[in-house]
């Protein structure tokens, strides 16, 4: 008897971080004591687990940055990077400027920031086949740098709402560096490695989701949805941002999500900061759900928005030929 496991998981948005994830969750909430019977099980599964594979994950992550991109690639995907920041660090600064810590409708600065300075990559590059061009889809190689914790980390230490020693900036760029260099040097490596980069992703989301019960869960329900639909919508600072500089703006809009890996940052952050350890958890939960939503709503926000400016696009072209 086969069952289609795999081929499930694909359909549903970030199926193989969510479901082990909230696999994880089930195991910490009814049988809590399997997780520590000692050994190679804890060793893999309980919630210490997951900062040895993530930063396994950061390493494979870098070997894939190329150091030569085209230079119209590039420029799109600083275009990217910098929108898509500007706008998520900007939203997640207000609310803690104004709000404090606790952020505002159960959401923290930290969820916040986590949730929006990052974009789910196979989605962006899905949407970049499908409605722009190779370069868009190869800015990916420079966009990809915004995986991982390494922004949220920079947004939360420049603007103050936590206290990020130098070092741990460092020490979060140290595997994607030694990855990217190793992957520059041989393409048959990077080639290895980048086949080898999706495989850890359950591998660290079932111990994150082991750090969290179901009553953590049902408490992000209604602001993880808000957190994933706002998510879905931060696309707009790169669309402007292509716009200001004359490229084709529409892939902007496809970077208006929330990364699957995403889910490990506030972990990260809180490692970095101990003060934010008691919102973490409850951020954890709140950014699974917005990568959920944001990979639901922001395919129809680029979809809708490319069906308008080439309507607008032909109707132009059509006075102008009438004239």
């Amino acid at each position: 008897m086969q069952i289609p496991i795999k081929k499930t998981l694909d359909k549903i948005p970030g199926g193989m971080m969510v479901v082990p994830l909230f696999l994880g969750v089930l195991v910490n909430t009814f049988f809590p004591q399997v997780l520590k019977i000692g050994g190679f099980t804890t060793a893999l599964f309980s919630s210490t687990a997951s900062s040895t594979i993530l930063a396994c994950f950061m390493f494979l992550i870098g070997s894939q940055i190329h150091f030569k991109l085209a230079p119209k690639a590039i420029k799109k995907g600083a275009l990217l990077i910098s929108g898509k920041f500007i706008v998520g660090a900007g939203i997640g600064i207000l609310v803690g400027k104004i709000f404090g810590p606790a952020g505002v409708l159960g959401l923290s600065p930290l969820a916040v920031i986590a949730a929006l300075t990052n974009c789910n990559g196979g989605l962006y590059a899905s949407l970049a086949s499908q409605y722009g061009d190779e370069t868009d889809v190869g800015a990916y190689a420079l966009l990809s740098i915004k995986d991982g914790p390494f922004f949220t980390l920079v947004a939360l230490g420049a603007s103050g709402l936590a206290q990020i020693p130098f070092m741990s900036l460092v020490a979060v760029l140290v595997p994607i560096v030694i990855g990217m260099i190793l992957g520059n040097l041989d393409p048959d490596m990077r080639a290895f490695l980048g086949s080898s980069k999706l495989l850890l992703i359950p591998f660290f989301s079932f111990p994150l989701g082991a750090g969290m019960n179901l009553t953590t869960i049902i408490k992000a329900g209604g602001p993880g949805i808000l957190l994933g639909i706002i998510a879905a919508f931060t696309g707009i600072g790169a669309f402007l941002l292509l716009k200001l500089f004359k490229e084709e703006p529409i892939i902007g809009l496809a970077t208006g999500s929330t990364a699957g890996n995403a889910v490990a940052t506030p972990a990260a952050v809180a490692a970095a900061d101990h003060s934010l350890a008691a919102v973490a958890t409850l951020a954890t939960a709140q950014v699974a759900a917005a990568c959920v939503v944001s990979a639901i709503v922001c395919p129809f926000i680029v979809s809708y928005v490319f069906k308008l400016l080439r309507g607008s696009k032909m109707k132009k072209l059509s006075n102008e030929a009438a004239a």
